[in-house]
């Protein structure tokens, strides 16, 4: 099975479910502002979010920033983010396929990279580095694992593939073109989450 595709499929079907969950929680301000203050950035950056979703951060992005952009692959997701955000710019994309701009301040993947493979997590580094700005910061955070792993988990929202990274395997992916600067681990229920920031060199 397409296990990608299922996936995507899983965001659209469920789509109002995952937004209602999302609203819950919130959005991931303090992670916003660090973003911002280790880019060494005003109210002028140039953002783009990877995996927007249903605009759950986008919203507290907009208010701090020059320019954003966000995008995701799921249809569903993005027409939510529309409906609430009718005047910010969304895209249909994936982290490949997406036309990063250049000389961005910022590039935030919340949660979303958690969805590529390894193989192609080192293509959405290049092009993130060709797109940073030197000084410019890459935010990612991922579900964590001693070791890479790829799982289908299914729930109540249906079936989806992630892929467990690590610090270690993060920064190996990010060679010499990225310096490490900030690095974080949380524990939410029963998955373990980790933050890493990094500088384009």
């Amino acid at each position: 099975m397409d296990w990608q595709s299922q996936t995507i499929k899983t965001y659209d079907d469920s789509a109002n479910e995952l937004a209602e969950y999302f609203k819950g929680i919130g959005a991931r301000v303090d992670d916003i502002e660090l973003g911002l203050k280790l880019a060494d950035i005003g109210s002028n950056a140039q953002v783009v979010e990877i995996g927007c979703g249903d605009r759950r951060d986008a919203v507290e992005i907009v208010k701090r920033v020059g320019k954003y952009e966000g995008f995701d692959p799921s249809e569903g997701l993005l027409k939510i983010a529309h409906k609430r955000l009718p005047n910010v710019s969304f895209v249909k994309a994936d982290a490949l396929s997406y036309v990063y701009p250049k000389k961005l301040d910022v590039v935030y993947a919340f949660a979303s990279l958690l969805h590529v493979n390894l193989e192609d997590l080192k293509k959405v580094f290049e092009k993130v580095s060709q797109s940073l700005r030197p000084g410019g910061v890459f935010f990612i955070s991922l579900k964590e694992r001693t070791d890479y792993v790829e799982e289908v988990k299914e729930d109540e929202y249906g079936k989806r593939i992630f892929y467990y990274y690590n610090p270690a395997i993060i920064k190996e992916v990010a060679g010499t073109s990225f310096t490490s600067i900030y690095e974080d681990h949380q524990k939410i229920g029963k998955t373990d989450w980790f933050t890493i920031v990094l500088k384009k060199d």
